[in-house]
């Protein structure tokens, strides 16, 4: 029988926050498509239409809900093939690199909200969440694994499967 990874358990859990933040993203972009926002709040600061219909909410041509899309499936994927390939090397290089691409962008996403919109959408600010707790539950996994979270940044090796015993 293989050894298990010390880190599966929290794999699992950046699986689960993934979907969360990609059921999220994906009313967001059914929003942006239909031009329904339904806040669930809609009061005060919160204001959904406001800060998805303004200039900010597209990216390189592209709503940034589609964004967030695209960036849960990656992390999605990349933590099964870490489960299910045992390969670590995703574990120790790529998962990290765009959690940490997640997290920037959703805090640079959040200061454009409330700095230059002065508007809140709280769909939005879940997926901050998820990205945000998505990048530390890897720099916890990647600890466990690893013993330190710059440990084994070989990513010249990444194919190579370690061999069990």
């Amino acid at each position: 029988m293989e050894q298990e990874s010390k880190s599966n358990n929290i794999l699992y859990a950046i699986i689960g926050v993934s979907l969360i933040g990609f059921i999220d993203a994906l009313y967001l972009f059914y929003s942006e498509l239909t031009g329904n926002f339904n806040c669930l709040i809609n009061k005060g600061i919160f204001e959904c239409e406001a800060v998805n219909t303004s200039v900010y909410a597209k990216f390189l041509g592209v709503h940034v809900s589609l964004w967030g899309i695209i960036f849960y499936l990656i992390v999605t994927l990349l933590v099964f093939l870490i489960i299910y390939e045992k390969n670590i090397y995703w574990l120790s290089f790529f998962l990290p690199a765009i959690g940490l691409l997640g997290l920037l962008f959703s805090v640079y996403l959040t200061i454009v909200e409330i700095a230059i919109i002065r508007a809140l959408c709280e769909f939005c600010l879940l997926s901050a969440v998820c990205s945000v707790t998505i990048f530390v539950l890897v720099l916890i996994a990647k600890y466990k694994e690893f013993s330190s979270i710059f440990a084994k940044l070989d990513f010249w090796n990444f194919y190579i499967k370690e061999e069990t015993e």
